[in-house]
Parts: structure tokens; C-alpha cells; sequence
């Protein structure tokens, strides 16, 4: 009986100790799965870090005044903005971090416009008044108050952009925040 019992107190230190290292080794995994990038590096990588984890770092250029959902870094040069957007924990982002240096941890996302939705857009811009205020294409990035032909002049701006890009589509890249930290 005494064997039997070192026996289950060997092999649960071994579970133990095993589950242990799994525990540290998943967590290494995630910690090193989450890409570091900058506000002048981010156009680059983006394309290869597309719905993974990245940390981004970068001063808060502006705050979207409608809901505060939206903010944009920059870092050296107003030039280059990285787009930020609020993900589920985050109600919005308070107008007082303009102007301060953050730390963001979320996920790269990308929106891809291509000639189906600019036609979509399109067809939903052309319905009757009353309809403006449905669809997915009827609210351009949050600045529902355009006018129509400035969205239609804007459709036309995005169809000449992909001619020339040589590609199907264009590709616009956001970080969707799942926390921030104002650095100091």
C-alpha cells in the first residue's frame, strides 16, 4: 500500500509540475505572439499582422468628436496617423489624452474596399431619402453628416485610388483597443 500511495504522490507532483510549464509556456507564447510596433512602421507591417495582437505606442493627434470612438497617433511627423478604434471594453476615448503619449494594446484590423462595396455604397446612396439612414455603406467611417455627392465625388476618388494601385481593392488598417495606458 505504501508503494502505491508514492506512486499517486510521484505522478500528481508530475501533473502538478507539468500543468505548471504548460501555464508558463502558453502564456510566453501569447506575451511573444503580440507584435511591438510604431506609428512609422505601422503602414509596413501591417499587411502581415492582419486580426493579430499588437502593442503600438504614439502620441493622440485626435479624437473623433462623434462618440469619441475613434482616436488617431502620430509620432514625429502629423504625416503618418495609425487609427485606433474602441473595442468592447473601451466605452470611448476622452478628449483630454490629445496632445499625450499612449501605449495601445489591441488587435491590427483591416478594411478592404474593393468595386462590390463601392457599388453597394453607391446603390445605397441613390435610394430615396428616406432609406439614407440604412445599410452598412450609408455612414462613411463615422462621418455620416457628408453630403451625398461629396460620398459619391468620395466612391469615385476610391475607384480611381484602386485602378492605380494595380490591385482589386485598397486596404485601410486600424488597431481595435482592448486597453490603453497614458505614458508619462
Amino acid at each position: 500500500m505504501t508503494k502505491r500511495f508514492s506512486f499517486f504522490i510521484i505522478m500528481a507532483l508530475f501533473v502538478v509540475v507539468a500543468c505548471n510549464n504548460g501555464s508558463k509556456n502558453e502564456a510566453d507564447k501569447t506575451k511573444n505572439d503580440t507584435a511591438k510596433i510604431t506609428v512609422l512602421t505601422f503602414e509596413k507591417k501591417a499587411d502581415s499582422l492582419i486580426n493579430k495582437p499588437v502593442i503600438i505606442e504614439g502620441t493622440v493627434f485626435h479624437i473623433c468628436k462623434h462618440g469619441g470612438k475613434k482616436m488617431f497617433l502620430v509620432d514625429g511627423t502629423d504625416s503618418i496617423r495609425v487609427e485606433i478604434t474602441a473595442g468592447p471594453a473601451i466605452t470611448k476615448f476622452d478628449e483630454s489624452l490629445i496632445g499625450s503619449r499612449v501605449k495601445v494594446a489591441g488587435m491590427l484590423k483591416e478594411e478592404r474596399i474593393d468595386a462590390k462595396y463601392l457599388n453597394e455604397w453607391e446603390a445605397e446612396l441613390k435610394k430615396p431619402v428616406e432609406n439614407h439612414t440604412v445599410g452598412i455603406h450609408s455612414g462613411a467611417k463615422g462621418h455620416e453628416d457628408e453630403g451625398i455627392q461629396e460620398k459619391l465625388d468620395q466612391i469615385n476618388g476610391f475607384r480611381e485610388q484602386i485602378k492605380a494601385s494595380g490591385k482589386d481593392h485598397l486596404s485601410f488598417f486600424s488597431i481595435e483597443a482592448s486597453s490603453y495606458t497614458a505614458l508619462k
